[in-house]
């Protein structure tokens, strides 16, 4: 029973839910960069898939995970007297698990997953020790300073462009700059709309709207300057674009909301909506693993109901 609570507390210190997003994120990057051209011109071909390796694919997911977690572990370990005050049903401040347990969880598994990224997945060095500095730094700064929503975004773009360079496959395409940098304005987006969602005295900042909306926007772009593209592929893009699309306007709706819980509710369901964005990217490119990436969000949505993603 002891075992069964502790990797519960685990999981909630991981925000476990997310990382079916985790999981999209280097899925995409890796089958991006590894099949789009080194210029806009040309259009997308549908990936063979002949790059994809079982081996490299499970160090990727497993390598991502466990930065994640340990991530989102040291940010309970950075916020515990906040969490004190503001959290109480926080595994720390509930004395679930103590402070020295959680530190040294959240660097082992920090440790292990660029272990497992750079000599297992075979990505490249320099963007993985970006994400791990990102991801620490976010945790030390975010309740210090407002500009920490930038370098949550920066930690999902140096998870992009490191998933990216998988297979020390080290050259990143323009293509998957564009879709990376779509990726991290998302999360910041999710951040500035809910500060200014919640803070009543100020006016919500409105153009992080815009950035919710990136994916489908982005995927309407390339349908046009692509205009050759075979039906079948843009009638997917267009029905995953609608999807993150919807999700993205249910979410704006419900954070404006006076219920209990809206903002919540509303940016849990966004975070579940990465995953959306990753499938309107690889719409473009391998339409066959819309599926999978699809499942991700519902494995998100469902996990969610059980660990808070926030």
């Amino acid at each position: 029973m002891r075992m069964k609570s502790f990797l519960i507390h685990i999981f909630t210190l991981a925000r476990v839910s997310n990382i079916p997003t985790v999981w999209t994120n280097v899925l995409a990057a890796w089958v991006i960069n590894s099949t789009a051209s080194e210029t806009l011109k040309i259009i997308p071909e549908i990936s063979d898939l002949t790059f994809f390796n079982g081996s490299t694919l499970g160090f990727l997911l497993l390598g991502s995970s466990l930065i994640y977690a340990g991530g989102c572990t040291l940010n309970d370990a950075f916020d515990q007297k906040f969490d004190k005050e503001h959290n109480p049903t926080r595994p720390i401040p509930s004395n679930s698990i103590s402070p020295f347990t959680v530190w040294i969880l959240g660097i082992l598994e920090l440790i292990l997953g660029i272990i497992l990224l750079t000599l297992g997945a075979g990505c490249n060095i320099f963007w993985a020790f970006a994400l791990i500095g990102s991801v620490v730094f976010y945790d030390f700064i975010h309740k210090k300073w407002i500009g920490g929503i930038f370098i949550m975004g920066l930690c999902r773009f140096f998870l992009w462009m490191t998933a990216a360079t998988a297979g020390e496959n080290f050259t990143i395409c323009p293509q998957t700059w564009i879709w990376g940098t779509v990726l991290g304005a998302y999360v910041m987006g999710i951040s500035l709309f809910a500060r200014g969602e919640t803070k009543k005295h100020e006016t919500p900042v409105q153009y992080s709207i815009i950035l919710l909306f990136g994916s489908p926007l982005l995927a309407l772009v390339g349908l046009v300057y692509w205009n050759n593209l075979d039906p079948i592929r843009v009638f997917l893009i267009n029905i995953v674009g609608l999807v993150a699309a919807w999700i993205a306007f249910t979410s704006i709706i419900t954070m404006r909301e006076s219920k209990k819980d809206s903002i919540g509710t509303a940016v849990s369901r966004l975070l579940a909506g990465i995953c959306a964005l990753d499938a309107t990217a690889i719409a473009f490119y391998s339409p066959i693993l819309i599926a999978p990436i699809l499942c991700c969000l519902s494995i998100a949505v469902i996990l969610q109901k059980k660990f808070a993603a926030t």
